[in-house]
């Protein structure tokens, strides 16, 4: 009973997005080392906790507060929808607000932890944000904010923290190479997060949750996203030629293009057919984890030579580890489920026909 509990309330957290933040994450941590600094360890893990527990909290608070639209939605995915923990009835929404209570707490006593001023301010920002994303009063991913808030939580404090932790710090020239490579990423979180929303619009403004989709209407939303990928890669052109970015590190992120356009034609081409649709928040989510890998990689391959044969590296790329262990985890899990349904249609089938 209690590890059903256990493994129910880890699936409420939506652990499989918890592999996208330690990318970014550790994008901040390997760039400043890539500059010189000395890697530290125990900040690098303290730092991930931090991250993890702060990512966590944001999804059960959400899962509280979107009980009500999350009930009246008929067409949930594994990836929108929310957990559907609460609408099955499988955990009650208190124990939602209690898990929400007590990683604030612990994410707000691992802040106390950090070894600097602005470390600990970028963790209270991020602790703000990540609990006004879906609670009152503020509420934010109701109010349209919520693809803003959630690109300035994930791909500007997430990495800026894993930065300043390896003794880095806020001097323009040494910040520039960071909010540079974040530039592209974070345009692609923002249109990805567009996607998320989008299944969802209708149920959304049943409820009166106004979201930015449901604010400016699917057809500008669906001209935002297509604008949106396409500035983001025209932008690696500017980056590489006014800064110090290594040219691999632009190359593996341009090499994501075809799946980013590829996401941006589905998203034209079947936004209007929910069943066509159903996959395209897979697509879009995966794109935009494998274009913060190709930063991270790319970071990585550009240290000094021998460098990959170091423990520390093998540290710095865990989030690329982990998220290829949550992808082919997902893709066995969706193969059985295809297999089981495959199944059940065959023994129906046969049924019927009086076998």
């Amino acid at each position: 009973m209690f590890l059903k509990k256990f493994l129910s309330a880890l699936t409420l957290g939506r652990i499989k997005f918890l592999s996208y933040s330690p990318i970014l994450y550790g994008i901040g941590a390997t760039i400043a080392t890539f500059q010189g600094e000395k890697f530290n360890l125990s900040y690098f893990l303290l730092g991930q906790i931090t991250v993890w527990i702060t990512h966590m909290m944001t999804h059960f608070y959400n899962e509280y507060y979107d009980l009500d639209t999350d009930k009246i939605n008929e067409h949930p995915s594994p990836w929108t929808g929310g957990s559907r923990i609460l609408p099955k009835g499988i955990l009650s929404p208190q124990t939602s607000m209690r898990l929400a209570v007590f990683t604030t707490i612990v994410s707000f006593g691992l802040s106390l932890l950090m070894p600097s001023f602005e470390t600990r301010l970028i963790c209270w920002v991020s602790l703000i944000l990540s609990w006004g994303y879906s609670a009152p009063p503020l509420a934010l991913c109701r109010r349209g904010l919520g693809e803003l808030i959630t690109t300035i939580v994930l791909n500007v404090l997430t990495p800026l923290l894993g930065f300043l932790l390896q003794n880095g710090n806020l001097y323009p020239g040494r910040t520039r190479v960071l909010f540079l490579v974040l530039l592209p990423l974070a345009i692609i979180e923002y249109v990805r997060m567009m996607v998320m929303n989008m299944p969802d619009r209708d149920c959304d403004s049943a409820v009166g949750k106004n979201t930015l989709i449901v604010k400016i209407g699917m057809n500008r939303a669906v001209q935002i996203h297509a604008m949106g990928m396409l500035v983001a890669y025209l932008s690696l052109a500017f980056i590489y030629q006014y800064s110090d970015v290594p040219l691999v590190v632009v190359l593996l992120i341009l090499s994501t293009a075809p799946l980013g356009f590829l996401t941006t034609l589905w998203v034209y081409k079947h936004w209007q057919d929910r069943q066509k649709f159903f996959t395209v928040p897979f697509l879009a989510s995966t794109h935009n984890a494998l274009a913060a890998l190709a930063a991270l990689i790319g970071f990585l391959l550009c240290h000094p030579s021998g460098y990959l044969l170091h423990p520390e590296t093998h540290l710095k790329a865990f989030s690329v580890y982990l998220y290829l262990a949550v992808f082919l985890y997902f893709r066995w899990a969706s193969g059985r489920r295809n297999e089981q349904e495959l199944v059940g249609w065959e023994t129906e089938s046969q049924q019927q026909q009086g076998v």
